[in-house]
């Protein structure tokens, strides 16, 4: 009742105090507004990267900020099927592992996220190698068979679509480390029913599309 109320609150047009301006791509003009954030009577302290926006006498909250707040995961792809799209999900459960590590995979994994993070997450990796730009990779052969061997073509990292399609993998996942060790590359191939998907993330796009 009280998140309701909260969220109601931050929709009704009140007569806020404008600070910094922020100009869009579609050159809507909206204001900063230094709102506190509660959940569920617990305050929440809003990082640096997150900020609350005043439009129209409208407050706007990060989506992803309250959405993870609330134990739930996020993802936004640009895709060229489904196109722009902000997913909202929660963890699901009685599910098997491939499914699980696949929503872990694209709800919880980010640009930028430590090692140590990722590893707390996933695990280890099954392999440790670099690219052709001498790039540190991770790949995590998910649900593979015992007998599953990766066939290395030779041309960096390709995700194994023969395998998915024969089920000799669940899923496959690579993903490049900067230098400073932080993600920069985000590669995931899964098969969800008769379809191979390739779902990717980097720090100028994302999305989720069908693999041929």
């Amino acid at each position: 009742m009280f998140l309701k109320k909260f969220i109601l609150g931050l929709i009704c047009g009140i007569a806020l105090t404008a600070t910094t301006a922020v100009y869009a791509s579609e050159s809507i003009q909206a204001y900063l507004f230094p709102a506190k954030i509660e959940i569920n009577g617990q305050s929440k302290e809003l990082s640096n990267e997150y900020k609350v926006l005043n439009y129209n006498g409208h407050a706007y909250v990060p989506i992803r900020f309250i959405g993870e707040s609330l134990g739930l995961g996020v993802v936004y792809t640009d895709s060229l099927e489904p196109g722009k799209v902000i997913s909202i999900m929660n963890e699901p459960t009685d599910v098997d592992e491939t499914t699980k590590k696949i929503w872990q995979i694209q709800y919880q994994l980010k640009i930028e996220q430590d090692q140590a993070s990722v590893k707390r997450l996933l695990g280890e990796p099954t392999v440790v190698s670099t690219d052709q730009k001498q790039e540190l990779v991770w790949r995590y052969d998910i649900s593979a068979k015992s007998n599953y061997k990766f066939m290395d073509l030779g041309q960096g990292y390709n995700i194994d679509i023969s395998a998915l399609e024969k089920g000799d993998l669940g899923a496959q996942l690579f993903i490049n480390w900067s230098e400073v060790e932080r993600i920069m590359l985000i590669d995931l191939g899964y098969k969800q029913k008769s379809w191979i998907y390739h779902y990717f993330l980097s720090p100028d796009n994302s999305g989720i599309n069908l693999m041929e």
